[in-house]
Protein backbone atom coordinates (compact mmCIF):
# COMPACT_ATOMS: atom_id res chain seq x y z
CA UNK A 1 0.00 0.00 0.00
CA UNK A 2 1.16 3.46 -0.92
CA UNK A 3 2.12 5.48 2.56
CA UNK A 4 -0.17 8.64 2.69
CA UNK A 5 2.09 11.98 1.89
CA UNK A 6 2.70 14.00 4.51
CA UNK A 7 1.97 17.97 4.15
CA UNK A 8 5.69 18.83 3.69
CA UNK A 9 6.46 16.00 0.83
CA UNK A 10 3.13 17.39 -0.72
CA UNK A 11 4.00 21.37 -0.61
CA UNK A 12 7.19 20.23 -2.09
CA UNK A 13 5.69 18.31 -5.10
CA UNK A 14 3.58 21.25 -5.86
CA UNK A 15 6.56 23.85 -5.50
CA UNK A 16 8.45 21.17 -8.01
CA UNK A 17 5.39 21.30 -10.18
CA UNK A 18 4.94 25.00 -10.13
CA UNK A 19 8.88 25.42 -10.88
CA UNK A 20 8.83 22.98 -13.90
CA UNK A 21 6.05 25.06 -14.86
CA UNK A 22 7.05 28.49 -14.76
CA UNK A 23 10.73 27.84 -16.40
CA UNK A 24 8.73 26.54 -19.12
CA UNK A 25 7.29 29.03 -19.44
CA UNK A 26 10.58 31.32 -19.07
CA UNK A 27 8.37 33.11 -16.02
CA UNK A 28 9.95 33.93 -13.12
CA UNK A 29 8.20 34.57 -9.76
CA UNK A 30 8.84 36.89 -7.08
CA UNK A 31 7.32 37.70 -3.64
CA UNK A 32 8.20 40.76 -1.84
CA UNK A 33 7.41 40.97 1.96
CA UNK A 34 7.34 44.66 3.06
CA UNK A 35 6.87 43.90 6.33
CA UNK A 36 11.06 42.87 6.29
CA UNK A 37 11.87 44.20 3.04
CA UNK A 38 12.93 40.69 1.59
CA UNK A 39 11.98 39.31 -1.72
CA UNK A 40 12.22 36.09 -2.74
CA UNK A 41 13.39 36.10 -6.10
CA UNK A 42 12.84 32.22 -7.83
CA UNK A 43 15.52 30.13 -9.73
CA UNK A 44 13.60 31.28 -13.09
CA UNK A 45 13.74 34.61 -11.94
CA UNK A 46 17.66 34.60 -11.73
CA UNK A 47 18.20 32.66 -14.56
CA UNK A 48 16.58 35.25 -16.85
CA UNK A 49 18.86 37.32 -15.97
CA UNK A 50 21.79 35.03 -16.24
CA UNK A 51 22.84 35.47 -11.87
CA UNK A 52 23.28 32.10 -9.55
CA UNK A 53 19.81 30.71 -7.97
CA UNK A 54 19.35 32.16 -4.68
CA UNK A 55 22.25 35.36 -5.30
CA UNK A 56 19.53 38.33 -4.47
CA UNK A 57 17.41 38.63 -2.16
CA UNK A 58 16.28 42.10 -1.50
CA UNK A 59 14.19 44.81 -3.13
CA UNK A 60 17.86 47.41 -3.73
CA UNK A 61 19.35 44.38 -5.87
CA UNK A 62 16.02 44.86 -8.08
CA UNK A 63 16.15 48.32 -8.04
CA UNK A 64 19.83 48.73 -9.14
CA UNK A 65 19.75 46.33 -11.74
CA UNK A 66 16.53 48.45 -13.76
CA UNK A 67 17.69 50.62 -16.68
CA UNK A 68 18.67 54.10 -15.86
CA UNK A 69 16.03 55.49 -18.34
CA UNK A 70 13.52 52.91 -16.89
CA UNK A 71 14.22 53.56 -13.20
CA UNK A 72 11.85 56.37 -12.63
CA UNK A 73 8.58 54.75 -13.65
CA UNK A 74 9.25 51.38 -12.41
CA UNK A 75 9.90 52.56 -8.96
CA UNK A 76 7.16 55.53 -9.03
CA UNK A 77 4.67 52.58 -10.38
CA UNK A 78 5.87 50.26 -7.21
CA UNK A 79 4.83 53.60 -5.04
CA UNK A 80 1.49 54.70 -6.55
CA UNK A 81 -0.07 50.96 -5.97
CA UNK A 82 1.47 51.18 -2.37
CA UNK A 83 -0.03 54.82 -1.86
CA UNK A 84 -3.55 53.87 -3.46
CA UNK A 85 -6.19 51.64 -2.82
CA UNK A 86 -5.53 49.51 -6.10
CA UNK A 87 -3.93 45.80 -5.94
CA UNK A 88 -3.01 44.69 -9.38
CA UNK A 89 0.60 45.62 -10.60
CA UNK A 90 2.21 46.03 -13.86
CA UNK A 91 5.24 47.59 -15.12
CA UNK A 92 7.32 47.37 -18.22
CA UNK A 93 11.27 47.91 -17.74
CA UNK A 94 14.75 46.67 -18.55
CA UNK A 95 16.57 44.78 -16.40
CA UNK A 96 20.51 44.40 -16.42
CA UNK A 97 21.83 41.12 -17.26
CA UNK A 98 24.72 39.17 -16.10
CA UNK A 99 26.39 40.18 -19.54
CA UNK A 100 25.87 43.16 -19.30
CA UNK A 101 22.81 43.43 -21.70
CA UNK A 102 19.64 44.62 -20.81
CA UNK A 103 16.64 42.20 -21.02
CA UNK A 104 13.03 43.74 -21.37
CA UNK A 105 10.76 41.95 -18.76
CA UNK A 106 6.82 42.48 -17.96
CA UNK A 107 6.20 41.96 -14.63
CA UNK A 108 2.34 41.65 -12.97
CA UNK A 109 1.90 41.38 -9.37
CA UNK A 110 -1.11 41.33 -6.93
CA UNK A 111 -0.66 43.77 -3.30
CA UNK A 112 -1.93 41.75 -0.43
CA UNK A 113 -3.28 43.84 2.45
CA UNK A 114 -3.53 42.99 6.36
CA UNK A 115 -7.04 43.23 8.15
CA UNK A 116 -6.57 47.06 8.42
CA UNK A 117 -5.31 47.01 4.84
CA UNK A 118 -1.95 47.88 5.17
CA UNK A 119 0.06 46.80 2.44
CA UNK A 120 1.68 43.53 3.67
CA UNK A 121 2.80 41.61 0.83
CA UNK A 122 3.54 41.82 -2.82
CA UNK A 123 3.73 38.74 -5.34
CA UNK A 124 3.99 38.67 -9.37
CA UNK A 125 5.96 36.68 -11.71
CA UNK A 126 8.23 38.30 -14.72
CA UNK A 127 7.84 37.24 -18.36
CA UNK A 128 10.94 37.87 -20.46
CA UNK A 129 9.57 39.88 -23.66
CA UNK A 130 13.23 41.13 -25.16
CA UNK A 131 12.19 39.12 -28.53
CA UNK A 132 8.87 40.61 -28.56
CA UNK A 133 10.17 43.93 -28.06
CA UNK A 134 12.85 43.11 -30.06
CA UNK A 135 10.26 42.11 -32.76
CA UNK A 136 7.98 45.31 -32.14
CA UNK A 137 10.74 47.40 -32.74
CA UNK A 138 11.73 45.96 -36.03
CA UNK A 139 7.98 45.93 -36.90
CA UNK A 140 8.35 49.95 -36.12
CA UNK A 141 11.99 50.11 -37.95
CA UNK A 142 10.41 48.46 -40.92
CA UNK A 143 7.12 50.76 -40.60
CA UNK A 144 9.83 54.01 -40.43
CA UNK A 145 11.89 52.94 -42.96
CA UNK A 146 8.73 52.28 -45.37
CA UNK A 147 7.35 55.24 -44.83
CA UNK A 148 11.19 56.98 -45.80
CA UNK A 149 11.42 55.17 -48.91
CA UNK A 150 7.44 56.13 -49.75
CA UNK A 151 8.70 59.94 -48.92
CA UNK A 152 11.84 59.46 -50.83
CA UNK A 153 9.36 58.23 -53.65
CA UNK A 154 6.67 60.82 -53.52
CA UNK A 155 9.37 64.04 -53.15
CA UNK A 156 11.59 62.74 -56.52
CA UNK A 157 8.81 61.51 -58.41
CA UNK A 158 8.46 64.76 -60.46
CA UNK A 159 11.43 65.49 -60.12
CA UNK A 160 13.26 66.29 -63.51
CA UNK A 161 16.74 67.34 -62.84
CA UNK A 162 19.50 64.56 -61.65
CA UNK A 163 21.30 67.03 -59.26
CA UNK A 164 17.62 67.42 -57.42
CA UNK A 165 17.38 63.75 -57.56
CA UNK A 166 20.56 62.91 -56.39
CA UNK A 167 20.82 65.69 -53.18
CA UNK A 168 17.15 64.68 -51.72
CA UNK A 169 18.16 60.87 -51.89
CA UNK A 170 21.43 61.25 -50.21
CA UNK A 171 19.85 63.01 -47.84
CA UNK A 172 17.22 60.67 -46.86
CA UNK A 173 19.10 57.84 -46.90
CA UNK A 174 21.35 59.38 -45.02
CA UNK A 175 18.46 59.94 -42.51
CA UNK A 176 17.07 56.07 -43.19
CA UNK A 177 20.10 54.78 -42.53
CA UNK A 178 21.81 56.56 -39.98
CA UNK A 179 25.29 57.45 -41.74
CA UNK A 180 27.38 60.80 -42.00
CA UNK A 181 27.73 60.27 -45.69
CA UNK A 182 25.47 59.18 -48.91
CA UNK A 183 26.62 59.67 -52.12
CA UNK A 184 25.66 59.00 -56.14
CA UNK A 185 28.17 58.60 -58.92
CA UNK A 186 26.62 58.16 -61.91
CA UNK A 187 29.29 58.10 -64.00
CA UNK A 188 30.96 54.49 -64.33
CA UNK A 189 33.05 54.90 -66.90
CA UNK A 190 35.40 57.34 -64.73
CA UNK A 191 38.38 55.12 -62.97
CA UNK A 192 39.87 57.89 -61.41
CA UNK A 193 38.77 58.65 -57.82
CA UNK A 194 38.42 62.71 -58.38
CA UNK A 195 36.18 62.17 -61.24
CA UNK A 196 34.38 59.94 -59.05
CA UNK A 197 33.91 62.43 -56.25
CA UNK A 198 33.32 65.45 -59.01
CA UNK A 199 30.21 63.62 -59.78
CA UNK A 200 29.05 62.72 -56.13
CA UNK A 201 26.86 64.34 -54.34
CA UNK A 202 26.03 64.28 -50.61
CA UNK A 203 24.66 66.16 -47.08
CA UNK A 204 27.17 67.63 -45.34
CA UNK A 205 29.35 65.23 -42.93
CA UNK A 206 29.01 67.34 -39.33
CA UNK A 207 31.70 65.65 -37.66
CA UNK A 208 34.82 65.43 -40.09
CA UNK A 209 35.14 68.89 -41.59
CA UNK A 210 39.19 68.67 -43.14
CA UNK A 211 39.60 69.56 -46.62
CA UNK A 212 38.63 66.67 -47.73
CA UNK A 213 34.95 66.90 -46.64
CA UNK A 214 33.36 70.66 -47.04
CA UNK A 215 30.14 71.38 -46.51
CA UNK A 216 28.59 70.92 -50.11
CA UNK A 217 29.85 68.14 -50.96
CA UNK A 218 32.56 64.91 -50.62
CA UNK A 219 35.48 66.12 -52.88
CA UNK A 220 38.46 63.44 -52.22
CA UNK A 221 41.58 64.87 -51.65
CA UNK A 222 45.10 63.49 -52.22
CA UNK A 223 46.01 62.15 -49.12
CA UNK A 224 42.84 60.24 -48.74
CA UNK A 225 42.91 58.89 -52.62
CA UNK A 226 44.17 55.80 -51.75
CA UNK A 227 41.77 54.92 -48.97
CA UNK A 228 40.30 51.26 -49.18
CA UNK A 229 36.75 52.65 -49.06
CA UNK A 230 37.29 54.98 -52.45
CA UNK A 231 39.32 51.48 -54.00
CA UNK A 232 36.17 49.62 -53.04
CA UNK A 233 33.67 52.01 -55.08
CA UNK A 234 36.25 52.10 -58.09
CA UNK A 235 36.02 47.71 -58.04
CA UNK A 236 32.15 48.40 -57.89
CA UNK A 237 32.15 50.55 -60.75
CA UNK A 238 34.30 48.42 -62.90
CA UNK A 239 32.20 45.40 -61.69
CA UNK A 240 31.72 43.02 -65.01
CA UNK A 241 28.19 43.00 -66.57
CA UNK A 242 27.81 39.37 -65.09
CA UNK A 243 28.53 40.11 -61.84
CA UNK A 244 26.00 43.06 -62.10
CA UNK A 245 23.42 41.15 -63.38
CA UNK A 246 23.49 38.35 -60.83
CA UNK A 247 24.29 41.03 -57.76
CA UNK A 248 27.18 39.06 -56.78
CA UNK A 249 28.82 41.24 -54.89
CA UNK A 250 31.17 40.25 -51.81
CA UNK A 251 30.63 41.01 -48.52
CA UNK A 252 34.35 42.82 -48.93
CA UNK A 253 33.21 44.75 -51.15
CA UNK A 254 29.53 45.68 -49.85
CA UNK A 255 31.01 46.53 -45.97
CA UNK A 256 34.35 47.51 -44.65
CA UNK A 257 34.91 48.11 -41.19
CA UNK A 258 37.79 50.58 -39.47
CA UNK A 259 39.25 51.40 -42.45
CA UNK A 260 39.96 54.76 -40.71
CA UNK A 261 38.46 56.77 -37.65
CA UNK A 262 36.47 59.39 -39.96
CA UNK A 263 34.80 56.45 -42.11
CA UNK A 264 33.82 54.19 -40.13
CA UNK A 265 32.17 51.39 -42.72
CA UNK A 266 31.07 51.83 -46.60
CA UNK A 267 27.74 50.07 -47.64
CA UNK A 268 27.58 50.46 -51.60
CA UNK A 269 25.31 49.11 -54.54
CA UNK A 270 24.91 49.70 -58.10
CA UNK A 271 22.81 51.25 -59.95
CA UNK A 272 21.49 49.24 -63.19
CA UNK A 273 18.68 49.64 -65.69
CA UNK A 274 16.23 47.05 -66.98
CA UNK A 275 18.69 45.48 -69.33
CA UNK A 276 21.39 45.22 -67.03
CA UNK A 277 23.59 48.35 -67.78
CA UNK A 278 25.64 50.52 -65.44
CA UNK A 279 24.68 53.53 -64.32
CA UNK A 280 26.76 54.13 -61.37
CA UNK A 281 26.79 53.39 -57.68
CA UNK A 282 24.94 54.57 -54.57
CA UNK A 283 26.91 54.57 -51.46
CA UNK A 284 27.05 55.23 -47.78
CA UNK A 285 29.82 55.54 -45.06
CA UNK A 286 30.40 56.27 -41.72
CA UNK A 287 27.46 54.88 -39.26
CA UNK A 288 26.38 57.09 -36.92
CA UNK A 289 26.36 53.78 -34.42
CA UNK A 290 27.56 49.98 -34.81
CA UNK A 291 28.45 48.82 -38.61
CA UNK A 292 26.14 47.93 -41.31
CA UNK A 293 23.90 44.34 -41.12
CA UNK A 294 21.63 42.97 -43.61
CA UNK A 295 18.60 44.71 -43.15
CA UNK A 296 20.40 47.98 -44.30
CA UNK A 297 22.00 46.13 -47.43
CA UNK A 298 18.76 45.14 -48.20
CA UNK A 299 17.11 48.45 -47.68
CA UNK A 300 20.04 50.31 -49.96
CA UNK A 301 19.26 47.63 -52.96
CA UNK A 302 15.50 48.40 -52.34
CA UNK A 303 16.83 52.10 -52.92
CA UNK A 304 19.29 51.49 -55.34
CA UNK A 305 16.18 49.70 -57.66
CA UNK A 306 13.63 52.88 -57.25
CA UNK A 307 16.94 55.42 -57.67
CA UNK A 308 17.55 53.27 -60.92
CA UNK A 309 14.45 53.68 -62.56
CA UNK A 310 14.39 57.18 -61.47
CA UNK A 311 17.37 57.97 -63.43
CA UNK A 312 16.26 56.26 -66.24
CA UNK A 313 13.20 58.10 -66.38
CA UNK A 314 14.66 61.24 -65.88
CA UNK A 315 17.05 60.80 -68.92
CA UNK A 316 14.36 59.52 -71.23
CA UNK A 317 12.21 62.89 -70.37
CA UNK A 318 15.39 64.90 -70.43
CA UNK A 319 16.20 63.45 -74.40
CA UNK A 320 12.63 64.28 -75.37
CA UNK A 321 12.86 67.38 -73.74
CA UNK A 322 15.99 68.42 -75.79
CA UNK A 323 14.54 66.39 -78.92
CA UNK A 324 10.98 68.27 -78.68
CA UNK A 325 13.05 71.69 -78.40
CA UNK A 326 15.09 71.02 -81.76
CA UNK A 327 11.47 69.74 -83.22
CA UNK A 328 10.17 72.63 -82.29
CA UNK A 329 13.07 75.04 -83.16
CA UNK A 330 12.79 73.02 -86.68
CA UNK A 331 9.45 74.08 -87.10
CA UNK A 332 10.07 77.72 -86.54
CA UNK A 333 12.81 77.34 -88.95
CA UNK A 334 10.49 75.97 -91.36
CA UNK A 335 7.68 78.37 -90.50
CA UNK A 336 9.51 81.47 -91.04
CA UNK A 337 11.34 79.60 -94.37
CA UNK A 338 7.97 79.51 -95.58
CA UNK A 339 6.57 82.51 -94.72
CA UNK A 340 9.92 84.72 -95.81
CA UNK A 341 9.95 82.79 -99.00
CA UNK A 342 6.21 83.18 -100.10
CA UNK A 343 6.16 87.13 -98.85
CA UNK A 344 10.10 87.33 -101.30
CA UNK A 345 7.60 85.26 -103.96
CA UNK A 346 5.44 87.28 -104.07
CA UNK A 347 6.93 90.54 -105.54
CA UNK A 348 8.73 89.04 -108.96
CA UNK A 349 5.39 87.18 -109.28
CA UNK A 350 3.35 90.19 -108.92
CA UNK A 351 5.82 91.69 -111.84
CA UNK A 352 5.14 88.50 -113.83
CA UNK A 353 1.68 89.22 -113.51
CA UNK A 354 0.92 92.62 -114.30
CA UNK A 355 3.54 92.07 -117.24
CA UNK A 356 1.20 89.26 -118.76
CA UNK A 357 -1.99 91.18 -118.11
CA UNK A 358 -0.04 94.13 -119.97
CA UNK A 359 0.56 92.30 -123.02
CA UNK A 360 -3.01 90.93 -122.77
CA UNK A 361 -4.53 94.13 -122.90
CA UNK A 362 -1.89 95.76 -125.87
CA UNK A 363 -0.74 93.22 -127.86
CA UNK A 364 -2.60 90.49 -127.66
CA UNK A 365 -4.10 90.71 -131.21
CA UNK A 366 -0.91 91.14 -132.60
CA UNK A 367 0.15 87.55 -131.41
CA UNK A 368 -1.07 84.49 -133.05
CA UNK A 369 -3.33 81.67 -131.80
CA UNK A 370 -0.47 79.91 -130.25
CA UNK A 371 1.18 82.99 -128.98
CA UNK A 372 -2.75 83.76 -127.14
CA UNK A 373 -2.79 80.30 -125.66
CA UNK A 374 0.91 80.34 -124.23
CA UNK A 375 -0.21 83.87 -122.67
CA UNK A 376 -3.69 82.89 -121.37
CA UNK A 377 -1.30 79.70 -119.90
CA UNK A 378 0.80 82.10 -118.24
CA UNK A 379 -1.54 84.39 -116.46
CA UNK A 380 -3.17 81.13 -115.16
CA UNK A 381 -0.05 79.76 -114.03
CA UNK A 382 0.48 82.83 -112.47
CA UNK A 383 -2.84 83.13 -110.58
CA UNK A 384 -2.59 79.55 -109.50
CA UNK A 385 0.78 80.53 -108.53
CA UNK A 386 -0.34 83.72 -106.43
CA UNK A 387 -3.04 81.05 -104.94
CA UNK A 388 -0.87 78.70 -103.68
CA UNK A 389 1.41 81.74 -101.86
CA UNK A 390 -1.24 83.21 -100.14
CA UNK A 391 -2.44 79.73 -98.79
CA UNK A 392 1.09 78.95 -97.69
CA UNK A 393 1.15 82.08 -96.24
CA UNK A 394 -1.85 81.57 -94.27
CA UNK A 395 -0.83 78.21 -93.60
CA UNK A 396 2.36 79.33 -91.61
CA UNK A 397 0.57 82.10 -89.96
CA UNK A 398 -2.00 79.18 -88.14
CA UNK A 399 0.74 78.67 -84.97
CA UNK A 400 2.25 81.74 -85.53
CA UNK A 401 -0.83 83.97 -84.88
CA UNK A 402 -1.30 86.43 -82.23
CA UNK A 403 -4.59 86.86 -81.57
CA UNK A 404 -6.26 85.70 -78.73
CA UNK A 405 -8.54 82.87 -77.60
CA UNK A 406 -12.29 84.72 -77.09
CA UNK A 407 -15.90 82.90 -76.30
CA UNK A 408 -17.11 82.83 -79.68
CA UNK A 409 -20.87 81.87 -81.29
CA UNK A 410 -20.31 79.64 -83.61
CA UNK A 411 -23.29 80.41 -85.43
CA UNK A 412 -21.73 83.98 -86.29
CA UNK A 413 -18.65 82.02 -87.65
CA UNK A 414 -20.63 80.13 -90.00
CA UNK A 415 -22.60 82.96 -91.05
CA UNK A 416 -19.51 85.26 -91.65
CA UNK A 417 -18.02 82.27 -93.40
CA UNK A 418 -21.00 81.94 -95.61
CA UNK A 419 -20.90 85.63 -96.52
CA UNK A 420 -17.11 85.06 -98.00
CA UNK A 421 -18.86 81.98 -100.27
CA UNK A 422 -21.74 83.94 -100.84
CA UNK A 423 -21.02 83.96 -104.67
CA UNK A 424 -19.79 80.14 -104.62
CA UNK A 425 -22.92 79.59 -103.12
CA UNK A 426 -25.18 81.18 -105.27
CA UNK A 427 -23.75 79.98 -108.90
CA UNK A 428 -23.64 75.89 -107.20
CA UNK A 429 -27.24 76.30 -105.75
CA UNK A 430 -26.18 74.76 -102.99
CA UNK A 431 -28.04 74.62 -99.72
CA UNK A 432 -26.69 74.63 -96.43
CA UNK A 433 -28.64 73.62 -92.87
CA UNK A 434 -27.49 73.74 -89.92
CA UNK A 435 -29.22 74.05 -86.24
CA UNK A 436 -27.70 76.51 -83.00
CA UNK A 437 -24.43 75.90 -83.14
CA UNK A 438 -22.70 76.20 -79.45
CA UNK A 439 -20.23 79.08 -78.18
CA UNK A 440 -16.60 77.85 -78.23
CA UNK A 441 -13.24 78.87 -76.86
CA UNK A 442 -11.15 80.46 -79.95
CA UNK A 443 -10.17 82.71 -82.92
CA UNK A 444 -12.91 83.70 -84.58
CA UNK A 445 -11.03 84.61 -87.69
CA UNK A 446 -9.46 80.96 -87.98
CA UNK A 447 -12.86 79.50 -87.19
CA UNK A 448 -14.20 80.88 -90.09
CA UNK A 449 -11.01 80.42 -92.37
CA UNK A 450 -12.03 76.65 -90.89
CA UNK A 451 -15.64 77.14 -92.06
CA UNK A 452 -14.55 78.32 -95.21
CA UNK A 453 -12.47 76.29 -96.59
CA UNK A 454 -15.02 73.50 -95.56
CA UNK A 455 -17.94 74.39 -97.03
CA UNK A 456 -15.55 75.83 -100.10
CA UNK A 457 -14.52 71.60 -100.69
CA UNK A 458 -18.32 70.13 -100.75
CA UNK A 459 -19.33 72.44 -103.11
CA UNK A 460 -16.04 72.56 -105.43
CA UNK A 461 -16.22 68.07 -104.76
CA UNK A 462 -20.11 68.39 -105.79
CA UNK A 463 -21.87 65.31 -107.72
CA UNK A 464 -24.56 66.39 -110.24
CA UNK A 465 -26.92 66.74 -107.64
CA UNK A 466 -27.88 70.48 -105.79
CA UNK A 467 -25.06 70.42 -103.48
CA UNK A 468 -26.30 70.02 -99.53
CA UNK A 469 -24.45 70.38 -96.89
CA UNK A 470 -25.75 69.81 -93.28
CA UNK A 471 -23.82 71.02 -90.08
CA UNK A 472 -23.90 69.84 -86.50
CA UNK A 473 -22.41 69.59 -83.11
CA UNK A 474 -22.91 67.33 -80.12
CA UNK A 475 -21.29 68.23 -76.45
CA UNK A 476 -18.79 65.81 -75.30
CA UNK A 477 -16.96 65.94 -72.10
CA UNK A 478 -14.35 68.08 -72.57
CA UNK A 479 -15.16 69.54 -76.24
CA UNK A 480 -17.52 69.95 -78.76
CA UNK A 481 -17.43 67.73 -81.46
CA UNK A 482 -19.09 69.42 -85.30
CA UNK A 483 -19.92 67.11 -88.19
CA UNK A 484 -19.92 68.26 -91.55
CA UNK A 485 -22.01 65.83 -93.79
CA UNK A 486 -22.48 66.68 -98.02
CA UNK A 487 -23.68 64.72 -101.18
CA UNK A 488 -20.40 65.52 -103.03
CA UNK A 489 -18.47 62.68 -104.82
CA UNK A 490 -17.11 61.84 -101.39
CA UNK A 491 -13.53 60.63 -101.02
CA UNK A 492 -12.47 57.03 -100.94
CA UNK A 493 -11.63 55.70 -97.46
CA UNK A 494 -7.62 54.87 -98.68
CA UNK A 495 -7.13 58.66 -98.86
CA UNK A 496 -8.45 59.98 -95.37
CA UNK A 497 -5.13 60.43 -93.82
CA UNK A 498 -3.60 61.62 -97.13
CA UNK A 499 -6.24 64.96 -97.93
CA UNK A 500 -4.69 66.97 -94.64
CA UNK A 501 -1.38 67.28 -95.98
CA UNK A 502 0.12 69.58 -97.67
CA UNK A 503 -0.19 69.85 -101.35
CA UNK A 504 -2.37 66.28 -101.35
CA UNK A 505 -4.44 66.82 -103.92
CA UNK A 506 -6.48 63.75 -105.62
CA UNK A 507 -7.86 65.27 -108.47
CA UNK A 508 -5.87 67.91 -110.97
CA UNK A 509 -6.15 71.69 -112.11
CA UNK A 510 -8.54 70.42 -115.57
CA UNK A 511 -10.60 68.91 -112.98
CA UNK A 512 -11.44 70.56 -110.20
CA UNK A 513 -9.80 74.15 -109.60
CA UNK A 514 -7.35 74.01 -105.83
CA UNK A 515 -3.90 74.71 -104.33
CA UNK A 516 -4.07 71.06 -101.87
CA UNK A 517 -3.42 73.25 -98.96
CA UNK A 518 -6.96 73.66 -98.13
CA UNK A 519 -7.83 70.88 -95.85
CA UNK A 520 -4.07 71.26 -94.44
CA UNK A 521 -4.87 74.13 -93.41
CA UNK A 522 -8.34 72.99 -91.50
CA UNK A 523 -6.31 70.36 -89.32
CA UNK A 524 -3.25 72.83 -87.95
CA UNK A 525 -6.73 75.27 -87.25
CA UNK A 526 -8.35 72.55 -85.17
CA UNK A 527 -5.07 71.31 -83.71
CA UNK A 528 -4.21 74.82 -82.77
CA UNK A 529 -7.67 75.19 -80.90
CA UNK A 530 -6.68 71.64 -79.22
CA UNK A 531 -8.89 69.26 -81.24
CA UNK A 532 -8.40 66.58 -84.38
CA UNK A 533 -10.04 66.57 -87.34
CA UNK A 534 -10.72 63.06 -89.46
CA UNK A 535 -13.00 61.90 -92.11
CA UNK A 536 -15.79 59.46 -91.05
CA UNK A 537 -15.84 56.01 -93.20
CA UNK A 538 -19.30 55.59 -92.27
CA UNK A 539 -20.84 57.64 -94.85
CA UNK A 540 -22.17 55.67 -97.75
CA UNK A 541 -22.58 58.64 -100.51
CA UNK A 542 -20.20 62.42 -100.39
CA UNK A 543 -18.19 62.85 -97.32
CA UNK A 544 -18.56 63.35 -93.61
CA UNK A 545 -15.66 65.41 -91.97
CA UNK A 546 -16.19 65.41 -88.10
CA UNK A 547 -13.46 67.50 -85.87
CA UNK A 548 -13.16 68.51 -81.89
CA UNK A 549 -13.25 72.49 -80.34
CA UNK A 550 -11.91 71.89 -76.90
CA UNK A 551 -13.79 73.40 -74.38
Amino acid sequence: MNQPLSTQQVLHQLQSRLDLALSGGNVGLWDWDLETDLVFFSDQWHRQIGEPPGSLSDYQAWESRVHADDLADAVARVRNLLGSSQNEYESTFRLRHRSGEYRWILARGQLFRNESGKPIRLLGIHLDITNEKRHEQRLRNDLYRSEMMLQTLESTLHTTSLDTLCKIVCAQTRQLLQTHLAGIDLDPTKQGVAGFSERSYSVKYQDYKRDAFPVDNVTVSDDVASNPVFDRIRILLCMSQQQLETNSISSSLCQATDLRPALRGLLACPLVDVHGNRLGVIWLSDKVSGGFNEEDQSLLRQLAYIVSILIVRIRIEEQLRRQTELLDASNEELQQFAYIASHDLQQPLRAIGNYAEFLNEDYKHLLGDEGKRLLDAQIAATQRMRALIDDLLLYSRVNRDESGFSNCNFNEVLSDAMRRLEVMITESNAHIQFADLPNVNGVHSRLVQLMQNLISNSIKYRSSERPVIKISAIQQENAWLFTIIDNGIGIDETYHQDVFQVFRRLHNDSEIEGTGIGLAICKRIVNRHGGEIWISPSQDTGTQICFQIAK
